[in-house]
């Protein structure tokens, strides 16, 4: 039980770090230069370039509405750890003005080639924060929640709705601060996604899941239709309880895995999930793209 709390607690820890190295790359690199990353973040930044009003106040003001919404559609797995997460960040953003007065003026961004920092470091830093967070089991809202409410009712893909959802954000912030700042934003979006893989995953680029459950149906789909990958069904049996079981056989690309790990708990909370290490993958679902509509007819 102390070990329990212990780690427990080291999570919160690990949470409001991130936050604060999240926190530290926006408002160093992506605020004063204009940059609009998309979600909840990108809205505030343009928000807050009008109005004035802080940004760590927008941040919380904007995400709470969506996580109440989000924990009325999920429940639980949407609590306390996504609530500190937002929480952490808003406090943390507006805390680094005071840690830093200057903070907006550290970097020349109308100098040369010093826009370019921007999205590569800002990219850098919301990276390596968010990685952390996301290992330690939390989110920031915004638009991990928005798309997990776009996969469960509109039934689009996790992957496909974050982009849905970032690229409105950019094309209204290149209406506003122009096309040239929504182009460098799109920089600073890839830099943050390849940083959160290795700080979640290292350097390896595909992963092999195994998933012993007896909701075959429900993780099938989700493989299937959520997730657009395919693999293998296998009959087992437990070796204590004799129980029959399905073991589902599939490969995924780094930050699909905790996609998957998240959604099976939604169906089945007994099923058991090994991750492996993958050197090599080719085929159906990694190097193309599965046709759901094609495999129903298989």
């Amino acid at each position: 039980m102390k070990r329990k709390k212990v780690s427990i607690a080291l999570d919160y820890f690990l949470i409001y770090v991130g936050t604060l190295i999240v926190a530290f790359g926006i408002d160093v690199f992506l605020v004063p230069a204009n940059l609009a990353p998309g979600g909840v973040t990108g809205i505030s930044i343009i928000i807050n370039s009008f109005t004035g009003i802080s940004l760590g106040n927008l941040i919380f003001v904007i995400n709470i509405p969506i996580f109440l919404f989000g924990l009325k559609v999920f429940g639980k797995s949407y609590g306390l750890k996504t609530l500190l997460g937002i929480s952490f960040l808003s406090i943390n953003i507006d805390m680094i003005k005071y840690l830093i007065p200057s903070y907006g003026t550290l970097i020349d961004f109308t100098k040369g080639g010093n826009l370019f920092l921007a999205p590569i470091y800002g990219g850098l830093f919301m990276g390596i924060g968010l990685g952390i967070v996301i290992k330690r089991g939390g989110t920031t809202g915004g638009s991990d929640i928005l798309s997990g409410i776009m996969n469960k009712y509109f039934k689009i893909p996790v992957g496909q709705a974050l982009i849905i959802i970032d690229f409105f954000v950019i094309t209204a912030a290149a209406y506003i601060f122009g096309v040239e700042k929504a182009l460098y934003a799109l920089i600073n979006l890839y830099t943050t996604g390849i940083v959160i893989n290795k700080v979640i995953e290292g350097q390896g680029g595909a992963k092999m899941a195994y998933i012993v459950t007896s909701k075959y149906k429900e993780v099938r789909d989700i493989i299937v239709n959520d997730l657009g990958k395919t693999g293998n069904c296998f009959k087992a049996e437990a070796l204590y309880s004799l129980e029959k079981k399905d073991v589902i056989m599939t490969v995924l690309r780094n930050r699909e895995v905790f996609i998957l790990k998240d959604m099976i708990s939604h169906v089945d909370k007994e099923a058991f999930v090994v991750i492996s290490e993958v050197h090599e993958v080719m085929g159906r679902g990694y190097t193309f793209e599965v046709n759901p509509e094609k495999l129903k007819k298989l």
